[in-house]
């Protein structure tokens, strides 16, 4: 900015009381500024991913005696690594919503090491369900055909209920892992009742996750070798999303009520001290310009 203006000129600074932007806007500000560590953690999400794609080129380059033993073995460690990578994404990505001051690879070691348990029992939990609903999609059918009633869809009906219940209980579960010391059976609890009490955030972040993905499908339509892109972009950014809309619920209904209950200093609160018992106060944006003085030299008395 110096090639244009002197930074040496007098302006009235930023107000640090200013009222915060509207949440759209605060969306966009705060993903354009963190947007190098987006790109980074999705790189991250990727490489975590890659026993996945390594039993995709085992499956289809090989043909012997082990490669369906390797393929089960490399989806194994896929699985053990997608709840931990969750979890490391989510303390990375929570530190963004919050606008602090972070080193990537120490918050997501942390994230991932501390939470390695309990976010690959969620994940188990989720491989379950889905495992469920996708059988029933194609056993209930034939038991509806060999029975004659229809009355077996209810069942299926009912499956497909918890699998979205359990998708919207998916936006606190890990947040409330990675910010809490809540237990594993009390971290479902609070999950399935902040869905409850956040229904309509929960429809919009489906909403938005599933525009993602249709604009994702749209273009490896268009050319296969867009798929090149899911390594930097999507995952991160569906992540953000969750985040940023469903973090501040968890402050509502968890966090603010603990820190007021406790009476203990919340380390997510504005910063509202007395300002007598400062040293030194940030008057940005209230300060009036210092006047220039005049260039022109007086009159030297000889």
């Amino acid at each position: 900015m110096g090639l244009f203006r002197s930074y040496q000129n007098p302006g009235r600074g930023i107000d640090p009381n200013a009222p915060k932007k509207k949440p759209f806007f605060r969306f966009w500000e705060l993903l354009w500024r963190n947007f190098g560590k987006l790109l980074t953690l999705n790189l991250t999400i990727t490489f975590l991913h890659s026993p996945l794609l390594l039993s995709l080129i085992v499956y289809v380059e090989t043909r012997n005696s082990l490669t369906v033993p390797m393929v089960f073995f490399l989806l194994l460690v896929q699985v053990l690594l997608i709840g931990p990578t969750l979890a490391g994404s989510a303390r990375v990505l929570r530190l963004i919503v919050l606008d602090k001051a972070f080193f990537f690879s120490e918050e997501f070691k942390k994230g991932f090491k501390s939470n390695f348990g309990a976010a690959f029992l969620y994940w188990l939990l989720d491989l379950t369900v889905i495992a469920s609903v996708v059988s029933g999609y194609w056993i209930y059918p034939q038991l509806a055909k060999q029975s004659g009633s229809k009355a077996v869809y209810i069942l299926f009906g009912i499956s497909l209920s918890v699998a979205v219940v359990l998708l919207f209980m998916n936006y606190y579960m890990i947040p409330l892992q990675v910010t809490t010391r809540l237990k594993k059976s009390s971290v479902l609890k609070n999950s399935f009742m902040l869905t409850v009490l956040s229904v309509k955030q929960c429809i919009l972040t489906t909403l938005g996750i599933l525009l993602m993905l249709g604009i994702s499908f749209l273009l490896l339509l268009l050319n296969p070798y867009f798929m090149f892109l899911f390594a930097f972009f999507p995952a991160a950014f569906i992540g953000y999303l969750v985040m940023f809309v469903h973090y501040p619920v968890i402050q509502k209904f968890v966090i603010n009520p603990y820190y007021e209950e406790s009476g203990e200093q919340n380390p997510e609160a504005e910063d509202d001290g007395d300002d007598e018992e400062r040293l030194f106060t940030d008057r940005g944006g209230k300060e009036e310009p210092a006047k220039k003085e005049s260039s022109k030299k007086g009159k030297v008395i000889s």
